[in-house]
């Protein structure tokens, strides 16, 4: 295949590159296939799947190159856990609790969703994803990052019957979150995985899936 019809792409190759702390490069290739395609080889001389590859669409692929340009930042910036990404990038820390009605308010206008769309039900999770899809993750990730948490915390709060709750895991580490007798549902880790994730944002599948989970915690506390 890459004989026929792949073309050897050295930006993409260069920009896989890694070199570990021993001085060992792990050193995959990347080649241009017709059709938008990429193909991926995995390093010749590496450990694992050595010369064997995957085939991408050019949609996903760059995705991907965009998904490890973002875990190199945050972990060249100490952005390791939901609670650090979201603190590094919120604009309002813990006082985003005292503000929930003002940051969905703006979360409507900046993304161009009717307010009664809004209704806190899991299919507005799906007009909040397309429409921040559509707006650039990117930009939602600096501008909107409290708007998100705020609205994907008040579904769950309405669906558990809970209350915002500033937790406080050391001094130092407090961030906002769900609490229903002790128990807490974390919106934050909801909105930082669909921002850093490989596929579309699918706010409503990870907000649902926080609910079974504290189904499942609150059943045995």
């Amino acid at each position: 295949m890459i004989e026929s019809e792949g073309r050897f792409h050295e930006e993409f190759t260069k920009f896989f590159e890694e070199t570990y702390g021993n001085g060992r490069k792990k050193q995959p290739q990347i080649y241009e296939l017709p059709g938008d395609r990429f193909l991926f080889v995995f390093d010749p001389k590496g450990y694992l799947l050595p010369g064997e590859g995957d085939i991408y669409a050019k949609e996903y692929f760059l995705r991907l190159l965009r998904w490890v340009q973002r875990v190199r930042d945050d972990y060249a910036n100490h952005r390791g856990s939901s609670v650090e990404h979201w603190r590094y990038y919120s604009k309002h820390k813990v006082q985003l609790v005292d503000q929930v009605d003002a940051l969905i308010n703006q979360l409507a206008r900046c993304l161009d969703i009717l307010y009664e769309q809004l209704d806190y039900s899991y299919k507005s999770l799906d007009v909040v994803s397309s429409k921040a899809e559509s707006y650039g993750l990117e930009k939602v990730q600096v501008e909107l990052y409290d708007n998100l948490v705020a609205y994907v915390g008040e579904v769950l709060r309405r669906r558990v019957k809970g209350d915002w709750a500033i937790r406080k895991d050391r001094p130092g580490d407090e961030y906002p979150a769900i609490d229903v007798n002790g128990v807490m549902l974390m919106p934050i880790n909801i909105v930082w995985q669909e921002l850093g994730g490989l596929e579309p944002m699918n706010l409503r599948k990870e907000t649902a899936n926080e609910v079974r989970r504290f189904s499942l915690m609150y059943r045995w506390t």
